[in-house]
């Protein structure tokens, strides 16, 4: 379990001694997937005597714990307080053997992770330094840049719009950045299919952010205990720091403790002659992380 971890361990002796025990109790069940409710949040707070931004700081290292810098070895954390007041915790994913491009960084995988909750807005995001260029453009797709508050370690909170000015963003191409907005695009397999590993990819791919290609995709991983982890597809203005659906799942594998849980079977459905080729991207990936498991491609049609 990931919660036993050595990195975990560490990073909880760093939290404020105060709140250290009531963060063991949260963070040590089995049902920790990454996240605290907005409940969770409060008690935490205030048994660590720390108050909004300070409990996000706080947090930061116990975020990095679940960073997989397999490539950099440079371990990064992220925490995304949505506007109920859960937070969701992201980390960098890197993976051996394959192109830097599908690696996963801990803002995007923090907004990844409260997206696949289906939570509609992040207020502020908390990390341990100032975001990359391609974080900061990742970040324009949800929408309204002067509102979402960017809080660095040791560093005064600021705002979206001030680290990204003049950006280029959703609307230079007509679009309006809402990657978080409710939706399900209306799409339908081009063949039938009973499996639910299928069923689950599918739903993955009628969640996905594609405004400028439209090309949705999502994709399931069936897991040696039966479980399924599923992932969807976001883009971004600017394209290359866009999410693939596998790299997505592959970050909520690690949060949810189930990197033990071999993956031994992958379903992934994408929108049939569209722009973007998720199948190969997505078989490469996969023979690095799970060699010999099979990709089965399930093509789809908006309707």
């Amino acid at each position: 379990m990931v919660g036993e971890s050595d990195a975990l361990s560490n990073a909880i002796t760093r939290f404020p001694e105060a709140g250290r025990r009531a963060l063991v109790a949260v963070v040590a069940p089995t049902s920790f997937a990454g996240s605290l409710t907005a409940e969770q949040a409060d008690r935490l707070a205030r048994v660590a005597q720390l108050d909004g931004d300070a409990l996000l700081r706080a947090l930061i290292p116990l975020a990095a714990a679940y960073a997989r810098p397999a490539i950099s070895g440079f371990f990064v954390g992220a925490i995304a307080r949505v506007r109920s007041g859960a937070i969701y915790f992201g980390a960098n994913h890197e993976f051996a053997g394959t192109s830097l491009w599908t690696s996963l960084h801990a803002e995007q995988a923090a907004v990844a992770q409260a997206w696949s909750a289906e939570e509609e807005a992040i207020d502020t995001l908390a990390i341990g330094a100032a975001p990359c260029g391609l974080c900061r453009q990742f970040l324009t797709e949800l929408g309204e840049p002067e509102r979402l508050r960017v809080v660095i370690a040791d560093a005064p909170a600021t705002t979206l719009d001030a680290l990204l000015p003049q950006a280029f963003g959703p609307d230079a191409l007509g679009q309006r950045g809402a990657m978080l907005s409710p939706r399900r695009v209306s799409l339908m397999l081009e063949h039938a299919s009973e499996d639910p590993l299928v069923h689950a990819a599918f739903g993955a791919a009628r969640r996905s952010y594609a405004p400028y290609t439209g090309a949705e995709a999502g994709i399931a991983l069936r897991l040696r205990s039966g479980g399924v982890i599923a992932g969807a597809y976001a883009e971004s203005v600017a394209h290359n720091p866009s999410l693939s659906p596998l790299a997505v799942a592959l970050s909520r594998r690690v949060f949810q403790g189930l990197e033990g849980d071999e993956i031994i079977a992958a379903s992934l459905v994408a929108v049939g002659h569209a722009l973007i080729d998720h199948h190969s991207a997505a078989r490469g990936l996969l023979t690095a992380v799970a060699p010999g498991v099979r990709l089965v491609s399930w093509p789809a049609r908006r309707l």
